[in-house]
């Protein structure tokens, strides 16, 4: 199998490794971005809970801190899932589902290539995890039978299901799970998933006591570590496999093979016969057409020539009467899900000139016409956030009442004049009264705002360079803080509002782009995490929210949008998972479960 398809893919691998190998981290389509590397031994980042009542903890800076209570995670056996789809009808086998990616997905590294939901989105379905989530916030085993918590909920001991087979013959054990979760947070050669990275900072030690058994040993417990294993990324490869193989072919277990590789045109996968989950998948094959034009990907869903919608917005506006008239005459499915924090906005490298300065910082947050953003980027369906969704992701979000002509930079017309007056102000006391020249604004091709937000910092005399660069070569450069401001949206995993710290703000966060640092907020980070309390907790992240946002200025939110995503009723077994769009969640963008109705 490997040497088959090394064979398909020779014409790109010569791209592929030369991108595997420059860049730091690679990532993002039209609305995410990877996690950055960091450039020396990264402090503990903490990380987020897995749900309201259970904390997570890391340790995020050497500051010696008091840990607050830390719940307790009862120490639940999860089943091995059942064969059957979460449907009332009875699945059909066969069948070919055609799928458009805005992104071609450049290897089969799903753990490295993961900051896009159109990367993990086709590589899930070559890989098992060793827990999966389906539907809502529900965890389960994939790759185990159990299992549970021990030393005092320190340690989650997994039982494997015996006889799963990689797709190249040999049987998965515990080696290779030990293998994969050291890969993941960089124990195997320095490089740290941009999602999975995360459990970097909880993991003690993984001990293989025997071929069936993993036991991770945590710092600390923790119910977050098990949605992080439920992502997408989460995969288990081949122990011994390099990201140099993962160029080549894929070393999974999952539910479908990589019948053709077409280089920046396609992916084509065929059902794996030998599947550990008994009857699955359903589904034959599945052809994902790369589709860069979102207008072109927009009018092959909406003439049925692509199955599938789910990105990180809405359709524009343009086209939501043609949805919402499919789906009132019954032949698409629709839902609407906001779930999971976002960073959307204008990132400033804070440990160079001009922007480690806090005035100018300020300036900008000041200066920039929301409103504007917000219909450049979602219509009139635009929402405001800072940290998480504003209202979607209740209790931490803020009400729209609590944030436009209240917060700083949200004014409106009369507030919004005086705002910018103040900017000026900042800019001339910041030590540039005749502004500035040739500051580098780094863009994503086809990236929606940078010529707003260049015309936004000319109020302030700050005249910006716009360095436009394809995905790969634009996420490099901001994770190796090699850019001075740009504009982006930064997807989180999930709804966790603990992640979204712990990644992006604490000091060495795998996702600190900005390079930001703030011993106070890295303490209450330990605090927020810790706390059972679920009125404390909220207390705890505001807290954090103010420092970063309005006493740091961090960044510069702008408006966002929720989601919604379509699918043609030909295609069943879709459920929605835990994380922002459907394909964070493991089995969501596995498709094992799904069917075709013809």
């Amino acid at each position: 199998m490997r040497n088959g398809v090394a064979g398909i893919y020779q014409p790109f691998l010569r791209v592929a490794i030369i991108a595997a190998l420059v860049s730091l981290w690679l990532a993002c389509g039209q609305a995410e971005a990877p996690t950055p590397t960091p450039t020396a031994t990264p402090t503990k980042a903490p990380a987020a809970t897995a749900t309201p009542t259970k904390a997570t903890v890391a340790t995020p800076t050497p500051t010696a801190v008091a840990v607050g209570p830390v719940a307790t995670p009862t120490p639940t056996l999860v089943a091995t899932p059942t064969s059957a789809a979460p449907v009332t009808e009875k699945p059909r086998y066969g069948g070919t589902l055609e799928d458009g990616l805005g992104l071609f997905t450049p290897s089969f590294d799903g753990q490295f290539h993961s900051g896009s939901p159109d990367y993990f989105w086709a590589n899930a379905k070559l890989y098992s995890n060793l827990l999966i989530n389906y539907e809502g916030q529900k965890i389960e085993c994939d790759i185990c039978s159990e299992w549970h918590l021990a030393n005092g909920n320190k340690t989650m001991v997994f039982t494997l299901i015996p006889g799963i087979k990689f797709h190249t013959g040999q049987e998965l054990t515990s080696e290779d799970v030990k293998y994969s979760i050291r890969m993941m947070i960089g124990d195997v050669d320095g490089i740290i998933s941009p999602r999975s990275g995360v459990l970097k900072e909880f993991i003690e030690s993984i001990e293989t006591p025997s071929k069936y058994e993993v036991r991770v040993n945590l710092v600390r417990p923790s119910l977050y570590v098990p949605k992080v294993l439920g992502t997408a990324s989460s995969m288990i490869y081949r122990a011994g496999t390099t990201r140099a193989d993962l160029t080549k072919a894929p070393a999974g277990s999952g539910p479908f093979l990589i019948k053709e590789v077409v280089p920046g045109a396609s992916w084509k996968f065929e059902r794996n016969p030998n599947y550990f989950k008994p009857g699955l998948p359903y589904i034959d094959k599945i052809n994902q057409t790369t589709v860069a034009d979102i207008n072109t990907r927009v009018a092959a869903f909406l003439t049925h020539r692509i199955d599938f919608w789910i990105t990180p917005t809405r359709p524009a506006d343009q086209y939501m009467p043609k949805y919402q008239q499919l789906r009132d005459e019954g032949k698409v499915n629709s839902q609407v899900f906001s779930r999971g924090t976002a960073l959307h906005g204008v990132f400033m490298n804070v440990t160079k000139p001009p922007f480690d300065n806090l005035k100018v910082r300020q300036a900008v947050n000041l200066v920039l016409d929301r409103p504007a953003f917000g219909k450049v980027y979602a219509g009139e369906r635009y929402t405001p956030h800072l940290l998480v969704y504003t209202e979607a992701d209740v209790p931490y979000g803020r009400p729209a009442n609590q944030v436009w002509d209240v917060l700083p930079g949200w004014g409106t017309g009369a507030k919004k004049q005086q705002e910018v007056e103040q900017a000026k102000r900042l800019a001339v006391e910041a030590g540039y009264p005749n502004g500035l020249d040739n500051i580098r604004q780094t863009n994503q091709l086809n990236w929606l705002e940078p010529e707003l937000l260049q015309q936004e910092l000319r109020k302030l005399g700050i005249r910006t360079n716009i360095e436009t660069y394809p995905s790969v070569t634009y996420q490099a450069k901001n994770t190796a803080l090699d850019y001075s401001v740009t504009i982006f949206l930064y997807r989180q995993t999930t709804s966790d509002p603990d992640e979204i710290i712990g990644s992006n703000w604490v000091t060495g966060g795998a996702r600190n782009l900005p390079g930001y640092s703030n011993p106070e907020v890295d303490k209450l980070y330990i605090q927020m995490s810790s706390e059972i309390d679920p009125a404390k907790k909220v207390a705890l992240f505001r807290q954090i929210e103010d420092i970063i946002i309005f006493k740091d200025q961090g960044y510069a939110p702008t408006p966002d949008t929720d989601v919604e995503g379509f699918w043609w009723k030909r295609l069943q077994g879709v459920t929605i998972g835990m994380a922002m769009h459907v394909a964070g969640s493991s089995g969501n963008a596995r498709g094992d479960r799904w069917w075709l109705k013809d």
